[in-house]
């Protein structure tokens, strides 16, 4: 502890020479602040809750399972996975009666809720038993054939004796309006039978809202009524958690930012421990001369060690203090934007505590410590006689051991980037993770030797323009280990930014390519959804020779050591060939067993995405195992491979198959194939009329729907651009700001060449031609990782080993580490 003890040099060092700790106090405020911004969020995640509204006034709740957990692992090594499911899960209607007779249940109100489509919006339908739920509890029961619609619901379209068209998952119905009510929210009630019948699920309820008696304690008939429903799958739920069984997209959010908050918050610490060492090795190290002063008026290395931990903790807390409150702002900021952009379920706050500024303060303290006493070890060792003839000259190369580290860490990005090369699928991508961390952390290591070699060998050519030019090469030689200080930073900011920018451009590009390239439709109806009857009626059109409907769901895989949730698709209608409407792309097996009412192989049968079939070590004419939305296990037979996935979905199944284990039913496309010499006018006039009735509703050719699906994939283009910003913003800052202490330290020899005779634009065409030299070596070490990684991730990924790189966004980046250059 007496190490980290006050003493008075630290104190004077740090207060009247700030600007010696300019840098490492500006790298060690911005890695607090991400920290503290990715831990916020992380916490947000983990402690998220949800406040219920229609169970509000319901002390106990029971649904069905909002996850699924599967054991994974073998023998010591088990373990417990689990992952929120996708679609709503329902319980036997019968669990009623079970639970009424529990001790202290006053009542019980069985909850039937399905999604009803009118002609002017998509509301919540309810059986009129549970009309106390939202708090209506006026009028009388609808009738056979009747619906009460709440105030919210009618909107003063609808009125009592007007007939309301709905489609239902149980399929249409025309019902007249009996009354309409005051009630929380805009839902429509009609009787408990036709409730059943046009949820489509008969036998099942949605939720089961237990009302306690007068005393009676809801945790102890919480208790009861989980005893009584052993054996099933149900659900008891109090408090707060009634509120996360009410949303089905609670469990998604809640994973959301549990993801983004541990994966990019890892990501980020390691950037910053990166960033805060670098910045706190070049403030120790541009302070040699005064190390060695101090060794040579006695200082002991025990004292100065222990004034560069005082120094470097004083600066570390008070930039941690300055840093993250920042964070909380920020995080609430991107927060608040995902919520604007319906990334966050209804009633889930940010969380901020004290846990993550602390780890955020900690963290930063630690690694400038660690930093600044490695960087201070020569200094303090060497013998007071020769410290300052040591501090004169600079040294080229680096310590045994950090050499020896560098090498080694050299050798595993190589190692790991030749694997990647050779790997295939997901192997190959979570591969080329590790490629640039790697890859970073051995040029940091190895920076002035890299930097002494290679200025070497591109300022020789430099040094063939004129005096100046040899100037500034030798210059540059001499101080190779300076110039590394300069380059490393421009290296990790090209690195991170060509890296994640080509990437999610790469990702965008082959979607886009894949999606246009997989619709063959000649027309695709696209809306809130279309029962199988809109389907009937446009396969009937004239000049309409097929329809395939497209039924958008998940499904749950084990993947990667984990359950994660898959995009899924049931396609259906009239299509007996499906490559004519939507090509998949397929590379092994037939989508033959895919149409409707096609003979399916035992245990039915499914085509999966050539990704997502590496990953699951998937076989045609083999069965896989996954669940389906609402939790239902299956294991169909692999009967094709395809290649757009991405641009699609990564399952393809029966439309049959996932039709009963969806909330709403309900086909988001129809792809429409004209008939030979079909009247095209006619058949879209046709089209149109028989849409019109289904709000937000298009139709579009296949430029015009391909133009639709890149718009709507703006949100998630947005989601990733903000972490682009997050992390090469991060390491950008970090360039800039150790190019403004780097160039400020050479206030001295820029004076001495001034002294000797130098002018004002010799010095400027030294420092330019310095700056040139710095920022190509940085330039071409960035792009040199960000190929490492580029390639097998798009090899994994994409199926091929040229990256997608557009030249604007190349240039652009290339421009800036130019820029950045001092």
């Amino acid at each position: 502890m007496s190490l980290l003890r006050p003493n008075g040099l630290a104190r004077t060092s740090v207060r009247f020479r700030p600007a010696s700790f300019a840098g490492s106090f500006v790298a060690l405020v911005f890695a607090a602040m991400l920290v503290t911004m990715c831990g916020v969020l992380l916490e947000s995640g983990v402690r998220a809750h949800s406040t219920p509204e229609r169970y509000a006034d319901t002390p106990v709740l029971v649904t069905g399972p909002a996850k699924v957990s599967k054991q994974l692992g073998k023998g010591e090594g088990k373990y417990t996975e689990s992952a929120p499911l996708p679609e709503r899960t329902r319980i036997d209607a019968g669990l009623a009666g079970r639970i009424a007779a529990v001790p202290g249940v006053r009542g019980v109100i069985p909850d039937v809720t399905f999604p009803a489509q009118t002609g002017r919006a998509v509301l919540d339908g309810h059986g009129w038993s549970s009309a106390t739920l939202a708090g209506t509890r006026e009028g009388t029961a609808p009738g056979a054939g009747q619906v009460v619609l709440t105030s919210a619901a009618a909107d003063g379209a609808y009125k009592v004796g007007d007939t309301v068209s709905l489609t239902t998952p149980g399929g249409e119905a025309e019902l007249r309006v009996s009354a309409v009510v005051p009630g929380r929210g805009a839902h429509l009630y009609v009787s408990d039978v036709d409730a059943q019948r046009l949820a489509g699920h008969p036998g099942s309820v949605t939720a089961i809202g237990v009302l306690t008696a007068a005393g009676a304690d809801p945790g102890t008939v919480a208790r009861d009524v989980r005893a009584a429903v052993t054996g099933t799958d149900a659900k008891v739920s109090t408090g707060d958690g009634r509120g996360a069984a009410e949303d089905i997209a609670f469990g998604d959010t809640q994973e959301m930012l549990t993801s983004i908050g541990g994966t990019l918050g890892g990501i980020v610490l390691l950037v910053a421990v990166f960033v805060v060492a670098g910045a706190t090795a070049l403030s120790v190290g541009q302070r040699r001369r005064d190390i060695a002063l101090l060794r040579a008026v006695g200082a002991t290395p025990w004292q100065i060690r222990r004034m560069i931990a005082t120094e470097t903790g004083l600066v570390a807390l008070a930039a941690g203090v300055v840093g993250v409150l920042p964070g909380a702002l920020l995080a609430r900021w991107w927060f608040g934007a995902m919520d604007s952009r319906g990334l966050i379920a209804h009633g889930v706050t940010v969380s901020v505590s004290w846990i993550p500024m602390v780890v955020a303060i900690g963290a930063g303290a630690l690694t400038a410590l660690g930093a600044g006493l490695l960087a201070a070890r020569r200094s303090a060792k060497i013998k007071p006689t020769e410290a300052l003839g040591d501090a004169a000259s600079e040294r080229v190369f680096v310590g045994w051991f950090r050499l020896l580290l560098g090498l080694g860490t050299l050798g595993g990005a190589i190692a790991v980037t030749r694997f990647a090369l050779h790997a295939t699928g997901e192997q190959a991508v979570a591969a080329s993770g590790g490629v640039i961390m790697l890859f970073m952390v051995a040029i940091g290591l190895l920076g002035p030797i890299l930097a002494h070699v290679l200025v070497s060998v591109i300022g020789w050519f430099g040094s063939r323009f004129g005096a100046m030019g040899q100037l500034a090469f030798d210059n540059a030689r001499a101080n190779s280990r300076r110039l590394a200080s300069a380059i490393t930073p421009i290296a990790l900011a090209v690195a991170f930014a060509a890296t994640l920018t080509f990437m999610f451009a790469a990702e965008d590009h082959h979607a886009s390519v894949q999606s246009r390239d997989a619709v063959t439709a000649d027309r695709v109806v696209a809306g809130p959804g279309f029962a199988p009857q809109t389907t009937q009626r446009v396969a009937a059109a004239p000049g309409v020779a097929s329809v395939t409907s497209v039924l958008n769901t998940s499904v749950v895989v084990v993947r990667d050591g984990g359950l994660q949730k898959e995009s899924a698709q049931g396609v259906g209608g009239t299509t007996r060939d499906l490559a004519t409407t939507l090509d998949l792309g397929v590379r092994e097996g037939s989508t033959d067993a895919l149409r409707a009412g096609a003979p399916q192989p035992e245990g039915g049968a499914i085509a999966l995405d050539r990704q997502l079939a590496s990953a699951l070590h998937g076989k045609i004419g083999k069965p896989v195992s996954l669940w389906l939305g609402d939790g239902t296990p299956i294991t169909p037979v692999l009967v094709a491979i395809y290649d757009r996935g991405l641009g699609t979905a990564a399952a393809t199944l029966p439309r049959a198959a996932v039709e009963r284990h969806v909330e709403t039913p309900w086909d988001a496309r129809l792809l429409v194939r004209f008939a030979p010499g079909a009247d095209v006018r006619a058949a879209d006039a046709a089209l149109a009329g028989l849409t019109r009735q289904h709000p937000g509703t298009s139709v579009d050719d296949r430029a015009g729907y391909a133009a639709r699906v890149d718009k709507d994939r703006e949100v998630n283009k947005w989601l990733n651009y903000i972490m682009l910003v997050i992390l090469a913003g991060f390491a950008t800052i970090a360039a800039i700001n150790t190019m403004i202490v780097t160039t400020a330290a050479r206030s001295r020899e820029l004076g001495l060449m001034r002294m000797i005779g130098s002018t004002h634009g010799q010095v400027r065409a030294v420092i330019r031609r310095e700056a040139i030299l710095v920022g190509v070596i940085g330039l071409g070490l960035g792009l040199s990782v960000a190929m490492a990684s580029l390639v097998p991730f798009n090899k994994g990924a994409f199926d091929t080993t040229t990256p997608y790189v557009p030249l604007p966004l190349c240039l652009a980046i290339s421009a800036a580490a130019l820029l950045l250059a001092p």
